[in-house]
Formats: C-alpha cells, structure tokens, sequence
C-alpha cells in the first residue's frame, strides 16, 4: 500500500476509535508501536495494529466507555503488558497501561508508563484535519530498542529504530538517557543489553545512531 494510503488509513482508524472519548481526554492517548514508527518516518511494511499508550489514571473510565478490562497479557513473547484490548467493527485497538517487557532470554522485566514529562513531550500529527498524539520518539526508540526484534522474527523494532533516528535530526538524547535512568533499572542489566542491540544496526551515514552508542556508553 502506497505511503500515503498507510498514513490516510492511520488516522482514519485511530479518529475512529477517539470520537468514542470526550475531546478533552484525546490528548492524553498517545499512539504506540507500528503507528507511531510510521508517522516518525519509518518505511517498514504496515502492520494494521493500532496500538495507544493511556494513563493509568483513565483505565477505569475506558473500561466503562468500551466494557473491556486491563489485564496483564503473559502469553506472548517479550511484551507482558498491561492492556484492554477494544474491538470496533473490523479493527482491534490495544489500550496499554502499562508497557512491560521482558526481553528475549531474560529474567528482569521493564515497566514503562505515562508520567507528566511523557505527556509534555508527545508528538502532535495532522492530516486532512484530523490530528492525533504519538509518544515522544525518544520513548518509542527506547522501547524498540530494549524489544530488539529483528526480521527474523517478521519484526521491525531495530528497522525502526534506524530509521527514526536517520529522519528525527532533533532526536533528545538528554531525554533518552532520562527514560533510561527512569524505567530501566538496574542499569547494569539494561544498558549493555540496548547497547548489544543498537550495535546490530546499521551505521552507514547515521550521525544520531553514533550518538546513539555514545550516549549509552555513558551510562555504563
């Protein structure tokens, strides 16, 4: 499906599912995943999920608007998370509370959630009128980057990665490596762990990847 299409379909699904709120609380759901990688510059093949980030403060009013709980989803690899899971006419939306991942052969797990800095720095994108929010890059790319997956799991985390960072020449690594502190503890686990995965991507002309492993290397 051409870009343009994919974008087009992007926003006609998420507004779909956000006329469903009042207008005051459709800023504080923040779009995730393959959505947000897209509307960030990644040429990845679409995946149709429509993944948001809520408050955890909302998920008792989002189950009584949709009549459909949070709980924890263990049975997939990597990603444990917290979510309700909404289902209008032919598309299903994930509703994540809370972002846990344990990565591949690990034990420790990772918590990520919307605190008021997050809410700060989302991403605002419009098209024909409608507008919808996005986590800050800078999560999104942390995320990725702690999942690692590659396309031999028919994943895009690492492809993402690369390209977010190729197109967002104002990528805030002073910030990324505050997320890092915040919800990636211990540090002596974590970090040598984002730094394996950033180092399987290619370097080639990307000044932020470079920075990228600088920027972790300091945490160590």
């Amino acid at each position: 499906m051409p870009k343009t299409n994919i974008k087009s379909l992007i926003f006609k699904k998420c507004s779909e599912f956000l006329g469903h709120l009042p207008s005051e609380e459709r800023k504080s759901i923040l779009l995730t995943g393959g959505g947000a990688a897209f509307l960030y510059g990644s040429d990845r093949p679409f995946s149709y999920d429509y993944d948001f980030e809520v408050p955890r403060r909302m998920s008792y009013e989002l189950r009584r608007t949709f009549g459909s709980r949070f709980y924890f989803h263990r049975k997939k690899p990597i990603f444990h998370s917290l979510k309700s899971e909404v289902e209008i006419g032919d598309t299903l939306y994930d509703l994540i509370a809370e972002s846990v991942i344990q990565p591949p052969n690990r034990r420790e797990h990772y918590c990520f959630y919307l605190n008021d800095e997050i809410m700060k720095k989302k991403k605002g994108f419009s098209y024909k009128g409608k507008k919808i929010y996005c986590i800050p890059k800078e999560l999104l790319v942390l995320i990725k980057l702690l999942a690692g997956r590659g396309k031999d799991l028919k994943k895009y985390d690492l492809y993402d990665v690369e390209k977010i960072l190729s197109i967002q020449k104002d990528f805030n690594f002073t910030f990324f490596k505050k997320l890092v502190k915040e919800f990636c503890r211990p540090l002596t686990l974590s970090v040598p762990l984002l730094l394996k995965n950033a180092k399987k991507i290619p370097v080639k002309k990307n000044k932020n990847l470079r920075l990228l492993v600088v920027n972790l290397e300091k945490l160590l």
